[in-house]
């Protein structure tokens, strides 16, 4: 839609105005309040402008922030108080992981390494990237490691001659897979994906129900040790990948080759990162420690003298600003809706029926609601804001397990496997090399999808209960 005129985004923009305007001079229905009605018509008419991208996705949500203090659905020194949170400071040190990834020669080393490995085999180095992908998505966030890894995997495609406009099959497993992985990887921790942080944290304030940092892995890795397999499974039997040709792996495996020794500003940010790693699922077990305290700690680290892992003015070009933005409008629009007492009523009207239903024909419901939603609606931290209070509390009323609702909700929020609008698959679909089409990726991504909803109704709920957790 940035793509099209000025004219047509305005006429979206004065349609959704004139529908809040409308909206506001209905009656309002039973059991919701004038200024919960406002802030249910403004969250939705955001998602339609954030799907329509009308303006960039983070200026439109703080528009809408200064339209919901405007009409005086929330007072302005509690919007502005709620849109700061522990997932917003934590995530300042896993941009610097990402920009240190990204300025790295690490990628490169690990693409040299799987290809020494898998040789010509297509599939086992398609097999190897996404697992590598996956395993440094639990430090990076999905969108700058796909931004990486990428390229990288794009020089293997050139080397090899690989034809552009979809005609290879290999290259749609690549441009497909690489995103899958960097995605599923970052459901495995919270420091993953800054939707993680953002979905417990709602959880939280909503229900004080605390997940630790291995909690969370414990709860998720089950579903990536399965789901990426069988995404990987799902593309090399319907596209079929062709061979590489020796010439392309040998090329491959020289440019790793020529890097030489790690460098020891790589070593000593690889310190940072691993040592951050181990306080914070230390964090699980010693109560003291706030894994947000701890990553600031290790921001300063990351430019501490000696170490100087990456350069600042690099943090401020590579770490996704925007991202960050939208997550704090998020915050006040999903306090607008509880403080209003309008998501509640969602509950109770709109989603009550599901509650007479089995508990896990409920889970199941919802997790595949979960899974659409993200998949037309391209803002991940909307979705979660969205659903997360209301899933819950519909799982919470049946004596469900509210730490697998809030799991199952991030990770919908975080991966869309079908269709390419979310961020993270977008950034392979919309490059001009056209690897691949929107029904190629929905020819293969119902595979892994409907894994995911057979995992989160089954075993996620059966792991948080083992674990103890609410």
């Amino acid at each position: 839609m940035t793509k099209k005129s000025s004219l047509t985004r305005f006429v979206i923009v004065a349609i959704g105005l004139i529908a809040i305007a409308a909206v506001g001079l209905m009656p309002t229905p039973e059991g919701l309040t004038d200024t919960g009605k406002m802030a249910l018509v403004i969250f939705v008419v955001s998602i339609v402008f954030w799907i329509t991208e009308v303006m960039p996705i983070a200026i439109t949500g703080w528009a809408m922030v200064g339209l919901i203090t405007f009409l005086g659905v929330m007072d302005a020194t509690e919007a502005w108080t709620a849109s700061i949170n522990n997932a917003i400071i934590f995530y300042l040190c896993c941009f610097a992981f990402a920009c240190f990834i990204a300025r790295s020669t690490l990628a490169t080393r690990l693409t040299g390494f799987i290809l020494r490995l898998a040789g010509t085999n297509s599939s086992l180095v398609l097999l190897g990237l996404m697992v590598g992908t996956a395993l440094i998505s639990t430090l990076m966030d999905n969108l700058p490691l796909c931004a990486v890894m990428l390229p990288i995997a794009y020089s293997v495609l050139d080397t090899n001659d690989t034809p552009t406009g979809g005609k290879s099959a290999f290259a749609k497993c690549i441009a497909i897979g690489i995103p899958w992985a960097a995605a599923l990887g970052g459901a495995m921790t919270p420091s993953g994906c800054i939707i993680n942080v953002l979905a417990m944290t709602l959880i939280e304030d909503a229900f004080g129900v605390q997940i630790s940092f291995i909690n969370w892995f414990l709860m998720s890795f089950p579903m990536v040790l399965i789901a990426l397999p069988v995404g990987w499974l799902a593309l090399v039997k319907i596209f079929k990948p062709e061979a590489l040709s020796q010439s392309a792996v040998d090329t491959g495996i020289k440019k790793a080759a020529s890097l030489g020794a790690i460098p020891r500003r790589e070593v000593a940010g690889l310190v940072v990162m691993i040592v951050t790693m181990v306080v914070w699922i230390a964090s699980s077990w010693i109560t003291s420690i706030d894994i947000t305290v701890v990553s600031l700690v290790a921001l300063g680290f990351m430019f501490f003298p000696g170490i100087e892992a990456i350069e600042f003015n690099h943090f401020l070009e590579d770490s996704p600003w925007g991202m960050m933005l939208l997550m704090m409008a998020v915050n006040v629009m999903v306090a607008a809706l509880m403080g209003t007492g309008a998501t509640q009523w969602l509950v109770d009207t709109v989603m009550a029926p599901m509650t007479s239903w089995p508990l896990i024909a409920t889970l199941a419901a919802l997790s595949i609601i979960g899974c659409l939603l993200h998949n037309v609606i391209p803002a991940g931290p909307a979705v979660a804001g969205l659903i997360a209070v209301p899933f819950a509390s519909i799982v919470a009323s049946m004596g469900g397990n509210i730490a697998a609702t809030c799991a199952m909700v991030a990770w919908w929020s975080a991966i869309a496997l079908i269709l390419p609008l979310d961020g993270v698959p977008l950034l392979s679909y919309s490059s001009n090399r056209k690897y691949f089409t929107f029904g190629d990726m929905a020819k293969v991504g119902w595979v892994p999808s409907l894994a995911m909803v057979a995992i989160s109704v089954t075993i996620t709920p059966a792991i948080a209960g083992l674990l103890g957790l609410a």
